[in-house]
């Protein structure tokens, strides 16, 4: 169990956590929209919502701020990097169905794969940078070095 618990604590292990709850909402989210909207349209609407919730996600569990950064200021750099990771996503997206004419389902998977990678280190490195880990309490229920 312990090892489980330093696994959980461990800053990119909750990124990818945080990630697979996005990636899982902005697909489907994606392929709702595109029921009343172009492929594209489909994918800012379904990446711009799931960002909203990863934002709060991230800040909360991911990375946290121990300095006294304004929050206005993190938003905004948050807000930027996004732009570039939407840029990028949709990019992949149009190149991947317009230009290798592949099953946009396919496509848009690789599209929040490459995005991923992105928001990793714009957020780490720019967003939430030398702000500290999240750390999650220590559980009571087990003692150290038991399981």
């Amino acid at each position: 169990m312990e090892a489980l618990h330093r696994l959980l604590k461990a800053e990119f292990t909750r990124f990818v956590i945080v990630g697979g709850i996005s990636a899982v909402l902005e697909y489907s989210l994606y392929f709702a929209f595109k029921t009343i909207a172009d492929y594209r349209v489909a994918n800012v609407l379904a990446f711009i919502l799931t960002n909203v919730v990863t934002y709060i996600l991230t800040k909360r569990y991911v990375f946290t701020s121990s300095s006294q950064i304004h929050k206005g200021y993190e938003a905004l750099l948050f807000a930027v990097c996004l732009a570039g990771a939407l840029a990028v996503n949709q990019a992949v997206l149009w190149a991947l169905v317009k230009h290798v004419s592949m099953d946009d389902k396919i496509a848009k998977a690789l599209a929040i794969a490459v995005a991923v990678v992105w928001n990793f280190f714009t957020r780490k490195y720019i967003v939430f940078r030398n702000h500290g880990v999240a750390t999650q309490p220590v559980s009571r229920d087990f003692p150290a070095g038991k399981s």
